[in-house]
């Protein structure tokens, strides 16, 4: 017995020799921290969840502390880790993009099963997380909805004064839902919020909390998705500041808060489906906004821009319909470098595109509800044609995009190759366009088009979505009949 417990603890530290050994051979655990910290802090992304009972919630940074004592105290160490605080409390919803803009083109969309927030989300959890951010500054993100704070408020109001009481810290703030539930906590929040840069509020926005968020010196970003007009016009804050809005308002609100957004670069406009325009008798004066570079507008009618003057507008996004864009292009005497815009009325789209002598990328999305879609892409495309005379437009023109063409038959597909011939044989310092990008493409590599593409972009013509053909056609087949064969013995 003797000499068995004497092997066995000779094993043991036998084992412990070895594993010391390994550990410092290893080139993992010879990598300096500060690398070690950088790579933590890519893993930082949001697709990166796991299910814990019925919630999703991010991996990083808690699993980077479960693979040794030297990563763990490597995560601890860095507060940048543990600087986003996200609290999902909604049953089942389509997140928002976690840069804030719901625009956007990103805009990315995640599933949150159904889930009890009360009784899942751990104070502990939440407790160490602020603790090892320091004293730095942290982004908090707050949905709640689909539920009801009376069954356990206790713990709701423990878990809302945690976060509130950081306010100070708070530079990225993300809030939505069911905000009565939470107006008694925020309420608190009322008094000057010294590194708040961005703020998106999303749901139904009480009046005892408009003050909320008065007095932030450095916010510069806002995204409001509410339905803003006279009579509810949510939080207070000061648009002189902004340089980015992101909105959901009645036209004649949206004036009259841009009236006071002299330094707003940035503006992304939704109306409210109004089924009659407001009455514009209303609105005295147009509505300078001298520093505006970007321009996007999601609504119905184009309307709001007759009261609009932004002389250094640059990229222009639109939808449906477009006829007071002329006007507006030409009382602004602004220079588009760029323009998105659906194939609604193709003279308009002309018109504009003959008014911008410096845009350099256009996109033609397909706009719904456009049954002459093809026809309208024949038309830009022999627009845009050189004939070597005055009358060509857009020069300097160097990125198209648009939807996918539906035949090989198309005259849409003969106009953009004579398009692209007349632009690119030329000598190349002349050659503006440097790309090309066609959505959903279905033109084959056994048609003549695809031909005639492909050797475009065999000459240095970036062409993006052109089909290739395969690679080895018989490998394939024998992997489909392999594949055939294997379904029908199981």
């Amino acid at each position: 017995m003797l000499e068995e417990a004497g092997c066995q603890k000779e094993m043991a530290l036998l084992d412990r020799t070895l594993t010391t050994v390994l550990e410092r051979v290893s080139h993992i655990f010879r990598i300096p921290r500060e690398i070690l910290t950088e790579i933590f802090r890519w893993t930082l992304w949001p697709e990166y969840t796991r299910v814990v009972g019925t919630r999703n919630v991010p991996i990083p940074p808690w699993k980077l502390g479960h693979i040794c004592r030297y990563w763990r105290a490597t995560a601890q160490a860095d507060p940048r880790l543990w600087s986003d605080v996200i609290i999902d409390c909604r049953q089942s919803c389509n997140r928002q993009p976690r840069n804030g803009h719901w625009d956007l083109e990103a805009g990315r969309h995640y599933f949150t099963p159904p889930c009890n927030p009360v009784s899942e989300y751990p104070l502990e959890a939440l407790a160490t997380q602020l603790r090892l951010s320091g004293t730095g500054c942290v982004s908090v993100e707050f949905w709640l909805e689909d539920y009801k704070p009376v069954q356990r408020p206790s713990y709701m109001m423990t878990l809302l004064n945690a976060l509130i009481a950081e306010s100070n810290r708070w530079t990225r703030l993300s809030i939505g839902g069911q905000l009565d539930c939470m107006a008694g906590a925020l309420s608190q929040v009322c008094g000057p919020l010294d590194q708040l840069q961005y703020l998106l509020v999303g749901g139904c926005w009480p009046k005892q909390l408009q003050n909320a968020f008065s007095v932030a010196p450095n916010l510069q970003e806002v995204s409001l998705g509410l339905e803003l007009s006279n009579h509810s016009p949510g939080p207070l804050i000061c648009w002189s500041q902004l340089t980015k809005l992101d909105i959901t308002a009645e036209p004649d609100f949206l004036l009259r808060s841009l009236m006071s957004a002299a330094n707003l670069r940035q503006l992304v406009y939704t109306d409210l489906m109004l089924v009659e325009l407001p009455d514009s008798s209303r609105i005295t004066q147009s509505t300078e906004l001298p520093e505006l570079r970007r321009l996007s507008l999601q609504c119905e009618t184009s309307w709001v821009v007759q009261y609009l003057f932004t002389p250094k507008l640059e990229r222009l996004e639109l939808n449906y319909e477009i006829e007071h864009i002329p006007p507006f292009i030409l009382r602004s005497r602004c220079r588009l470098h760029s323009l998105r815009i659906g194939c609604v009325k193709l003279a308009t789209i002309i018109t504009i595109l003959q008014m911008s002598p410096d845009l350099i990328q256009l996109e033609l999305p397909y706009a719904e509800g456009c049954d002459e879609y093809d026809e309208h892409l024949t038309g830009v495309f022999s627009a845009l044609t050189f004939n070597d005379t005055s009358t060509d437009i857009c020069l300097k023109l160097g990125s198209l995009r648009f939807d996918f063409l539906a035949d090989s038959d198309v005259p849409g597909c003969d106009a953009l190759c004579r398009m692209l011939r007349s632009r690119w044989r030329v000598p190349p310092h002349l050659r503006s366009l440097k790309s090309i990008e066609i959505v959903d493409c279905e033109l084959y590599y056994t048609e003549p088009h695809w031909e005639q593409l492909h050797a475009f972009r065999r000459d240095g013509l970036d062409i993006i979505g052109l089909r290739e053909p395969p690679s080895d056609t018989s490998d394939d087949e024998d992997d489909l009949e392999e594949g055939y064969h294997v379904g029908e013995q199981a």
